[in-house]
């Protein structure tokens, strides 16, 4: 009996220690396993490039920053990275085209360690003609600009939003004693048009980009463009054009108006805030009786 009880105790006591021994060891696997994951941390770890290396691997141009859309491409977002062939994304660019990239600008956002590929950025090259900046459905009408302060002092920059008021100077003929009398006119002809260029500067966009499905798709039609901040704008004091983006009814009447001789009739041009594109409430046209309404 006693023999029983003293090999139970044993084999318990050998139970326990392989428990033990193979806690240790579960722990110390964790402890490997975490400073194996820790080492492959940078993108430069050698340990990565092994991993990543292979059969179809290729060194790709990835971005070290987040970007967003309209920003210009310098140097120091850009870096390279090695990625395994089934890793590779349609579009991306070789090491060897990085320093290509320099000066695009970015039409769609990129994330830091996100492979660059070709349909998120642009040089313009073939689209810095008028042509290419015209919305769909929309005509380019050019407006020669006789006085500064006909356009806010020639201060209004390209893809501002505008409103064209439209004023008429003509004499009407009292029926009762004959006397001539003038007869005054202002309306709103047009209203949140954009800016397409002030004197020969065009405005700069970046094509939509709409992510849909988890597919990303480009737009390159003109009227799904963005506009995009010129760094190098100045101000238009001198400008002696303006060239606005209408829908075609509209641009015969402001075409009209601007036929006029200058003591007969003229426009103005009215910059909107920024993000202002509400229609203006209430009445838009005004007679010389409103001026002095009794």
């Amino acid at each position: 009996m006693n023999r029983t009880i003293a090999a139970a105790s044993s084999s318990s006591s050998r139970n326990k220690g392989v428990l033990l021994l193979a806690a240790v060891f579960g722990i110390l696997s964790a402890m490997l396993m975490f400073a194996f994951l820790n080492s492959r941390g940078g993108d430069n770890s050698e340990i990565n490039e092994q991993l990543n290396s292979g059969a179809g691997a290729e060194t790709v141009v990835v971005v070290t920053r987040d970007i967003n859309v309209g920003d210009r491409i310098t140097p120091d977002m850009l870096g390279t990275k090695t990625v395994p062939a089934v890793a590779l994304i349609d579009g991306w660019m070789k090491d060897s085209d990085a320093s290509k990239l320099e000066g695009q600008i970015a039409v769609a956002p990129m994330y830091a360690g996100e492979q660059v590929i070709e349909s998120k950025v642009s040089t313009y090259e073939g689209q810095n003609t008028l042509t290419w900046k015209v919305p769909e459905g929309m005509r380019s009408l050019g407006l020669m600009v006789p006085h500064e302060g006909w356009i806010s002092g020639g201060m209004p920059q390209p893809g501002d939003r505008v409103d064209v008021l439209g004023i008429t100077v003509l004499t009407s003929v009292d029926p009762l004693t004959g006397q001539e009398r003038p007869d005054l006119l202002a309306g709103y002809i047009a209203q949140d048009i954009q800016v397409l260029s002030m004197a020969q500067t065009l405005v700069k966009t970046v094509p939509k980009v709409t992510a849909e499905n988890g597919e990303t798709t480009v737009s390159g039609e003109p009227g799904a463009q963005a506009v995009v901040a010129d760094e190098d704008a100045g101000t238009y004091e001198k400008a002696i054009s303006l060239i606005l983006a209408l829908p075609p009814d509209l641009a015969a009447k402001v075409a009209l108006i601007d036929a006029l001789e200058d003591d007969v009739g003229q426009y103005r041009i009215l910059v909107r805030q920024k993000g202002d594109g509400d229609p203006i409430s209430g009445k838009i046209t005004y007679s010389f009786q409103d001026i002095f309404a009794r």
